[in-house]
């Protein structure tokens, strides 16, 4: 009785599966087949105009000077949907309008499961900060995006800064004329920082101390000063250096400057990273 028992249940399992298996091979008419995986890719650093780097704050900024260009590329590795179309969002907390426009192309990417998209973004005139993300959409509906999110773009206040971020200290020799005393001196030691100005761009830098060593020689307290340096040339200071403060930036970072200030002291210095 027992054994009886045992195989009418069976019998009334196997009849449910088949009931509920024809249920589903029927529901699964009526429904859209299974999504495909979305895009897949991997963004390189951006190239052009800008350089990526770290201020005093340990805030990483992607740095543009106005009406420079900078291109974000993506590597589409895998998107079984096909790239369908690609999406830009730009805000800034200056005003209203964007601060830059951004181009996309999609080149021979379009339509593919593999490929390269590109957005060239283009700083307008007006200083400020600006977060951009770009969105790969696939040829699925609806579609699958994938987004991507860049450090902020710090569009400087001047058409021209350095071709990298030169903050930190530097040891210093310098050679000269020391007017106070009325008599040349050679390798005066000292100890520089180079500090951001409060506008934070790479344009514009601040020296701890722009007589490097030699206004404490004579007894007199440091001067910070600022200096404007544009690619890998030193342009000009300000205080009494002004007209008088011409450098060269070095491929290992040095920096060499010839200056002169309205008392009368002149000096080239060597300042090297520490």
């Amino acid at each position: 009785m027992k054994y009886l028992n045992k195989n009418i249940a069976f019998m009334a399992l196997a009849l449910a599966l088949i009931a509920m298996t024809s249920c589903v091979d029927d529901f699964a008419d009526a429904n859209p087949p299974r999504p495909l995986d979305g895009p897949y890719g991997f963004a390189k650093e951006p190239s052009g105009d800008s350089f990526i780097a770290t201020d005093t704050g340990d805030d990483t900024w992607i740095y543009l000077p106005q009406g420079g260009s900078t291109t974000f590329v993506i590597d589409v590795v895998d998107a079984p949907g096909l790239i369908s179309s690609v999406e830009v969002k730009l805000s800034n907390s200056v005003q209203p309008e964007d601060l830059g426009a951004a181009v996309v192309t999609l080149g021979s990417a379009e339509n593919q499961s593999v490929g390269s998209v590109s957005v060239t973004y283009t700083a307008g005139d007006v200083a400020g900060d600006e977060d951009i993300e770009i969105t790969i959409f696939d040829g699925q509906d609806p579609a699958k995006p994938i987004s991507f999110s860049y450090e902020t773009i710090r569009i400087a206040d001047t058409d021209c800064f350095t071709n990298d971020l030169l903050i930190g200290w530097y040891d210093t020799v310098t050679s000269g004329f020391d007017a106070e005393n009325g008599v040349d001196y050679t390798n005066l030691v000292g100890e520089v920082e180079l500090y951001l100005r409060g506008n934070n761009h790479p344009g514009f830098y601040r020296f701890s101390d722009g007589s490097f060593g030699l206004y404490a020689a004579q007894g007199f307290g440091q001067n910070f000063i600022n200096v404007e340096m544009c690619a890998n040339q030193v342009l000009d200071a300000d205080e009494e250096f002004a007209g008088g403060f011409t450098g060269t930036i070095g491929a290992d970072g040095s920096i060499t400057i010839d200056w002169a200030n309205a008392y009368g002291d002149t000096g080239r210095t060597v300042m090297t990273p520490q």
